[in-house]
């Protein structure tokens, strides 16, 4: 592994360190002020569209029609994807709306578009990559209580977010077969969203989720078609992405 790449995993697992024992101070101190406060677990349907070079364009060409992704394109062409999310949160009553610091996890999944699942699925024992998002934020949400049946929201989180690439193969020619694996490295990510509770159980938001720019090695089956192992060779071993999504997210809130 590229000593560039050891350094840049290494800071970011120290961010995430320094983030993991953030939120146990803060959790701990909504333990000791429990009976200031009100504890509220919510889940939530989260539909997302892919932002920046995660949601790049990927064409089909006569050198790798059979594998579409491969190291040049791994990270892009997502499509609109679905998630769930969990949270924990204490609510605090501040005399002008409430605070609510929180601790949430999301599993976000996006497929990459159409016409490369189609090449996929006319190979012999094709397999598409699927894309997998799973951010933990520490954050804080503000709400303010219009009436019994409105009350708007913002909020704020930061934390891990984990990127993973499911495998890909391709055809079994006399070229050769393709098949690939991918390890993406964790990076920081943050999330900014503006909604509304209807009433006390239900809500609405939009977000932003930044996941930052993960690091993409991969590991290729030593059949590898000839002419794309040469065009590998002339580009580096790791690829980055910048990756994101806007999220309309549905919450049910206990």
């Amino acid at each position: 592994m590229p000593s560039e790449i050891k350094i840049k995993i290494k800071g970011n697992m120290n961010r995430i360190k320094s983030l993991c024992i953030l939120a146990a101070f803060v959790m701990g101190g909504f333990a000791a002020n429990a009976q200031l406060t009100h504890l509220e677990q919510s889940i939530y349907l989260n539909f997302n569209l892919p932002t920046g070079q995660f949601n790049d364009d990927v064409n089909i060409n006569a050198v790798n029609e059979n594998i579409p992704m491969t190291r040049f394109n791994a990270g892009k062409s997502a499509v609109f994807g679905f998630g769930l999310g969990y949270r924990v949160s204490y609510r605090f009553d501040v005399g002008f709306g409430e605070v609510s610091p929180y601790i949430h996890g999301d599993f976000q999944w996006n497929r990459i578009q159409s016409d490369l699942r189609e090449a996929y699925m006319n190979a012999d024992n094709g397999s598409c990559p699927n894309y997998f998002n799973v951010p933990v934020y520490v954050g804080v949400n503000y709400r303010y209580q219009l009436d019994d049946i409105f009350t708007p929201f913002a909020e704020f989180g930061i934390g891990p977010d984990f990127f993973f690439i499911t495998k890909e193969q391709g055809n079994s020619t006399a070229a050769g077969t393709f098949k690939m694996r991918y390890m993406a490295t964790t990076n920081v990510a943050f999330q900014l969203g503006l909604g509304c509770y209807f009433g006390q159980h239900v809500s609405a938001s939009l977000h932003y989720n930044g996941y930052g720019k993960h690091a993409i090695q991969y590991s290729s089956s030593p059949e590898m078609n000839p002419v794309l192992a040469a065009a590998d060779a002339s580009t580096p071993a790791t690829q980055t992405r910048s990756v994101g999504m806007l999220s309309l997210r549905i919450g049910f809130h206990f």
